[in-house]
């Protein structure tokens, strides 16, 4: 008999790449029914569609299993209340309280807002009988930082969307004549664009150019940006305030080397494999990447290129060498889609939700 697992998201973002990997994952699962309480809108409506669309599946389905999706904390307990002596598995992509008080640094460790948010964290994170994140640096750091079980705690990579980001589909389009890279991003502090910016710099004399893309809605880290390209007086630099999410596989089959990361040397980004990797991979593109302490595969100048982290010496170093070594990169970037196809695909990662027949 089938189990019933219901996925609860109400995100801004109701398709991103974290949501869509887990769906097609869980659509592959033979031994299980899916039904989804999503959101459309973007809104605060979000919550009430979202609980609308749970009421509806609680009383008619009574489902086994409740998911609670990418950023589920400001919803997870009214979700818990309404499925009592049902099983919860809770995806903790990202610690609000690692962001605000390590990563952003907008909270104080020891301010009264800091230590509510890290209560309301762990006693979802001790609550829910599964924890889902991306990496086993990431299941160390949750069983530390919040004293749960680290057996409860199930690594399930990002993956991406693999219909979208596919590289015979996708039409290429013309970037230029200039050897050019590409990176989008929320310009998160974990992403290191002032790394990026640097490297920039010291390839000023080379016919590279970047073209960076995001940043919207982040008004410190965007007034950042300008200003750093400003006072770097860069002029190999090609900004986008934002590219729909539907063409950015145009941009990603058209560059010559994309910029996965992250760079950005925080602690959060030592312990990331970010989603536009998993993209750039996807589509056999070549990637540069941002090392972390985790074997996952990643060989430079096999399947793609390893930086230091917070270095843009060393990223300025790996992006000339792919400029002197371009016949190499077709190489690189069909072995890290061999990568992706071993470790990332929906396939890959549905076999990571065994433990669902356990519950």
């Amino acid at each position: 008999m089938k189990s019933k697992v219901c996925y609860i998201l109400s995100y801004k973002a109701p398709n991103y790449v974290r949501t869509t990997s887990l769906i097609n994952a869980l659509s592959r699962l033979e031994n299980i029914e899916l039904f989804q309480a999503r959101n459309k809108s973007k809104g605060l409506i979000r919550y009430f569609e979202t609980f609308f669309n749970f009421l509806k599946i609680r009383f008619k389905v009574n489902p086994d299993i409740y998911i609670i999706g990418f950023r589920g904390h400001e919803i997870y307990w009214l979700y818990r209340i309404f499925g009592l002596r049902k099983k919860f598995v809770f995806d903790a992509m990202m610690s609000p309280y690692d962001s605000l008080v390590n990563e952003k640094k907008t909270l104080q460790k020891n301010s009264l807002l800091a230590k509510i948010i890290y209560f309301l964290e762990r006693s979802i994170l001790r609550n829910a009988e599964y924890v889902l994140t991306d990496t086993n640096l990431h299941a160390s750091f949750f069983a530390k930082t919040f004293g749960i079980d680290k057996k409860k705690i199930k690594v399930i990579p990002v993956g991406t969307d693999e219909g979208m980001f596919d590289m015979e589909k996708t039409k290429e389009i013309n970037l230029g004549e200039e050897f050019t890279l590409f990176f989008y991003g929320t310009f998160l502090p974990l992403h290191g664009i002032d790394v990026i910016l640097k490297a920039a710099k010291l390839l000023e004399k080379y016919p590279i150019k970047f073209i960076i893309a995001g940043g919207r809605g982040n008004k410190k880290a965007l007034k950042e940006f300008r200003d750093e390209v400003e006072n770097l007086s860069l002029k190999n630099v090609e900004y986008f305030e934002w590219i729909e999410f539907d063409k950015l596989p145009q941009y990603i089959k058209s560059a010559d080397l994309c910029l996965g990361g992250a760079f950005g040397g925080t602690p959060q980004a030592r312990r990331v494999i970010t989603g536009k990797t998993c993209q750039f991979l996807q589509m056999g593109r070549p990637t540069v990447i941002g090392k972390i302490d985790e074997n996952v595969g990643f060989v430079d100048k096999k399947n793609c290129l390893l930086v230091e982290q917070g270095d843009a010496q060393d990223l300025a170093d790996s992006i000339l060498w792919a400029y002197e070594n371009r016949e190499k990169l077709d190489d690189i970037g069909k072995q890290g889609r061999e990568l992706f196809k071993e470790r990332f695909t929906h396939d890959r990662l549905k076999d990571k939700f065994d433990f669902l027949n356990k519950t």
